[in-house]
């Protein structure tokens, strides 16, 4: 038994060694792409760190700032090799700022010399290669787990990724934002749903179930638009100012298209599996029965997915919460005018789970209505 298990093992290893040397040159070289960057880029050798001042807060706490001197070396362009030496100033809380450790890559800019060397301002942390671990390690894990479903699952997501860069730029060519994350969302269900499970009944049946959950939300959230009064869309994230009402508008309900789309497609996905697992399972299964045991799924996800869509919004806001309470601002303040598109997106994102599960039985139920009842 144990001899089994380790030859097993060891036909997964095999498999799995040329993915994860691949990965490990990729990050190596993105690791190393300074060259790639027109700004120039700096790694730390050496940092210094002294005590300046602390500073009180409206709240009665007080909080430490410290300076940072900085030892580099430049890794591209003109001055490259060299030696530079930074700058940086940081708070104890590491809201506003940032701390630097050696090895860390920065970017530069403003280069002067003088009689003790070059210096310059700090502009930014360089992250690509944090970012192409993340992305690395889940590609692994996807393609190790998963097998050929997990390999369809990145080129999903690569698809998809693709597909929304071409609906910004012809964003920025003047088409209506609306009807293109409409016609995105066509897409982006179409090949999540026929990519990753493939063609068949219970997929078109599933696609119907998302689509028709998406128009409701939508056109449910058109009309409580239009009827009740004018949104204040002044903390709008990424609106440009001046800003026309409706255009604004449906940016808003762009970002409610797009944030109710995963969660009711992973909800019309599980009815219409279950449906198409007890239709196996039992080819003589009624109709009643069929849709009493998708009505008790659809009861035990639809508390677990509300949540999760809670907790994916709630999470953004977590640092707004804490620094508006920190200076003073009411926690129904915040709610009421720095997070109402979270609330909001949160909200109609809910309904759609919960308008996902009638529509999917009913598309279950119609598939599958020709059966013979046996109650």
């Amino acid at each position: 038994m144990n001899k089994n298990y380790f030859q097993k093992n060891k036909g997964t290893a095999v498999k799995i060694l040329p993915l994860v040397i691949v990965s490990l040159l990729l990050y190596f070289l993105i690791y190393n792409n300074y060259s790639i960057y027109d700004s120039p880029i700096a790694k730390i050798s050496s940092v210094k760190e002294s005590y300046l001042y602390s500073k009180d807060s409206s709240m009665g706490d007080s909080e430490k700032y410290f300076q940072q001197n900085i030892t580099a070396t430049i890794k591209n362009g003109s001055y490259k090799g060299q030696s530079i030496s930074l700058i940086n100033t940081y708070g104890q809380s590491l809201v506003y700022d940032n701390k630097y450790h050696v090895g860390d890559s920065l970017f530069i800019d403003r280069i002067e010399e003088s009689n003790q060397g070059l210096t310059a301002n700090i502009s930014g942390v360089k992250r690509d290669y944090y970012v192409a671990a993340v992305v690395l390690i889940l590609v692994n894990l996807l393609i190790w787990v998963g097998g050929m479903q997990g390999f369809f699952t990145i080129l999903c997501f690569a698809v998809n990724i693709f597909l929304f860069y071409i609906m910004l730029l012809l964003h920025s060519r003047g088409a209506n934002i609306l009807l293109l994350s409409i016609l995105m969302s066509v897409l982006f269900s179409c090949i999540v749903l026929f990519l990753i499970n493939g063609k068949n009944k219970i997929t078109a049946i599933a696609l119907c179930a998302t689509l028709a959950s998406i128009a409701f939300v939508t056109l449910l959230s058109y009309i409580i638009m239009r009827l009740s009064p004018d949104i204040d869309y002044e903390f709008l994230e990424y609106l440009i100012h001046p800003y026309e009402r409706f255009d604004a508008d449906l940016l808003f309900l762009s970002e409610i298209l797009m944030g109710s789309l995963g969660a009711i497609i992973d909800i019309a996905v599980t009815i219409t599996a279950c449906a198409s697992e007890l239709m196996r399972k039992n080819k003589n299964i009624s109709k009643k029965a069929l849709l009493s045991s998708c009505r008790e799924v659809s009861d035990d996800i639809t508390g677990t997915m509300i949540n999760m869509v809670f907790f994916t919004n709630v999470s953004s806001c977590i640092p707004l919460f804490v620094i508006s309470m920190q200076n003073g601002i009411g926690f129904m303040t915040v709610i009421r005018y720095s997070v109402f598109f979270e609330v909001a997106r949160f909200l109609t994102a809910s309904i759609g789970i919960v308008a996902a599960i009638p529509f999917s039985i009913l598309a279950v139920y119609l598939s599958y209505g020709r059966r013979t009842s046996k109650c």
